[in-house]
């Protein structure tokens, strides 16, 4: 959002000076000077290497001035900015629009052109655009992500999800899977593989918008290639190192992970390229809508998966990224397949789950590196949003989380590892206010979840020099027998569609109990502790099948 500096001066009321006789005169109030309409569009913008974008100024009162900082690439006296023709950093600048004393921001970054979504030649490298030749709706084709190649009974085959190789469970085998796309939607696409197998994805029964188990617990299916079609290395666009002016291509890891809390993840999909990301819950039961036709945007059913991973959002996936394989950033092994997510996540199978439904084997040799994680071009598309991070809680809310301050502060200052308690959101739920404890090193004493009712929030003082502290298994199975214990109760209620095991915002060195609600939708009350765990509510979007 364009930001407009400057300041608005409000006209003051000036008293009556009263004379002696008892007449008065009253000043004029000076007129307020109306806020500026001036704005920059667009707001934001990602530009390519050596790419232009056109900024336009509206609502100046005289000639713009067009700036930059820092000065990454040039923009010249029409707003035209021209991006540089190597990759920057840093890589992010402000554009500014100025005349006279108004002046307004606009955000751009430079990045590395998106090569996923792109028609390819045959031998074709994966991480890219492609789907079923059926898979073609009213004036929509339905497109996903060629996400990876494996073996499976001694053939190479391209691993995907059932939704974009099977059209949802409706495909049937020999089918011809197309890059980019369907011909309906891209000219000339080639045939690079044709489907073979495809794990049951829909729960049982024929009613529309049914909701179950998904009986292999995966959205998964695979495609033979067609000889000479597809690169046998495995090779996947974006996974390499960045140089100047691109991202080179390079196969996942043979090593297959395990995901974890916090684990550093990357991906290389057909509409937001590449992006890194972390595992924010593991073990989550999550239930995603898949529509009952392409682009029909009515629901078909509702599929319930269990010891899902879930990736934390922002622009890390979006629709069309369906199929790419996640792998960890630093050594590219293969950890899961994206399949869905919401405004705010991204959900996966874990790939050893993937992996035992379908017999796959990984291509043998590869050996580990790091990825980039630099950034590239987004396709059109609606970008997965960040959860706000700018919170204020009710009036209502503070005077309760005050009472429990004035009543305990005293007892809990007594550690002297504790600096302050204030009165803050709680990050586990930002609806609920939170008793804020700062540490100057490390306490005497646990802190407990809730006093009072009243959720904690633990924040470590920069002074104090403490590590973070690590969750090891102890507390990870703690949390899961936890979520396992309640998640029947929690799954069957409105406005839920997830729960899974991640760590607390409020006290890092904790796990928690991740609820994963919709946003609008009414849902019972979520205490703040289950059997003695912490819960951390994310709000968000209905999760759909991408």
């Amino acid at each position: 959002m364009a930001k407009v500096s400057g300041v608005l001066f409000a006209g003051a009321a000036l008293l009556a000076l009263i004379g002696c006789g008892g007449g008065g005169s009253k000043t004029p109030a000076p007129t307020p000077t109306p806020p500026s309409l001036a704005s920059v569009t667009p707001a934001s913008a990602t530009v390519p290497i050596g790419g232009t974008q056109q900024f336009v100024g509206t609502g100046f009162s005289g000639a713009i001035t067009w700036t930059i900082s820092p000065q990454v690439g040039s923009i010249d006296s029409n707003g035209l900015y021209h991006a540089p023709a190597t990759f920057p950093s840093p890589n992010n600048l402000m554009v500014t629009a100025t005349s006279g004393a108004t002046a307004v921001n606009s955000s751009a970054s430079v990045v590395f052109p998106n090569d996923n979504s792109s028609a390819q030649s045959a031998p074709i490298k994966l991480g890219s655009s492609g789907g079923n030749v059926l898979d073609v709706g009213t004036k929509v084709c339905c497109i996903g992500t060629l996400g990876s190649l494996w073996t499976r009974s001694g053939a190479t085959v391209i691993l995907s999800n059932n939704h974009v190789l099977a059209r949802s469970s409706q495909g049937m085998a020999g089918e011809a899977i197309q890059q980019p796309g369907q011909a309906a939607c891209f000219t000339a696409p080639i045939n690079v593989a044709n489907l073979t197998a495809q794990a049951a994805l829909a729960p049982a029964g024929t009613t529309q918008g049914r909701t179950g188990p998904s009986p292999s617990n995966t959205d998964s299916a695979v495609a033979t290639i067609i000889p000479g079609q597809v690169d046998l290395a495995g090779t996947v666009l974006d996974l390499g190192a960045a140089g100047p002016t691109s991202i080179a291509a390079a196969p996942p890891s043979s090593t297959i992970a395990v995901g974890t809390l916090n684990m550093g993840v990357a991906k290389s999909g057909r509409t937001t390229g590449l992006t890194c990301s972390t595992i924010t819950s593991i073990n989550a039961n999550i239930q995603v809508a898949y529509e009952t036709a392409c682009g029909s945007g009515v629901t078909a059913f509702n599929a319930t998966f269990a010891n899902q991973l879930v990736i934390n959002g922002g622009s890390f996936s979006a629709g069309g990224d369906s199929g790419s394989l996640i792998v960890t950033s630093a050594q590219a092994q293969p950890v899961g397949l994206l399949y869905g997510g919401s405004t705010t996540d991204t959900v996966a199978n874990p790939i050893q789950d993937v992996i035992a439904t379908l017999s796959l084997v990984p291509i043998a040799g590869n050996p580990d590196h790091a990825v980039s994680c630099d950034p590239t071009a987004t396709a059109s598309s609606k970008q997965v949003g960040a959860l706000s991070t700018t919170v204020t809680v009710s009036s209502a809310e503070r005077q309760r989380v005050t009472a429990v301050q004035q009543k305990h502060t005293a007892s809990l200052m007594q550690d002297s590892a504790i600096s302050s308690v204030g009165v803050g959101a709680s990050a586990d739920n930002p609806n609920e206010g939170a008793l804020v404890i700062h540490l100057a090193s490390a306490p005497h004493a646990l802190i407990p979840p809730v006093i009072d009712g009243v959720r904690t929030r633990v924040i470590m003082d920069e002074a104090s020099g403490m590590l973070l502290p690590e969750i090891g298994p102890v507390q990870v199975d703690r949390a899961t027998a936890v979520k396992e214990a309640h998640v029947a109760e929690f799954m069957g209620q409105s406005g839920i569609q997830g729960v899974g095991v991640s760590v607390s915002a409020d006290n890092p060195a904790e796990t928690a109990v991740s609820i994963y609600i919709v946003k609008g939708q009414s849902h019972p009350t979520i205490p703040a502790v289950i059997d003695g765990v912490r819960t951390r509510i994310f709000e968000g979007e209905r999760f759909k099948a991408f």
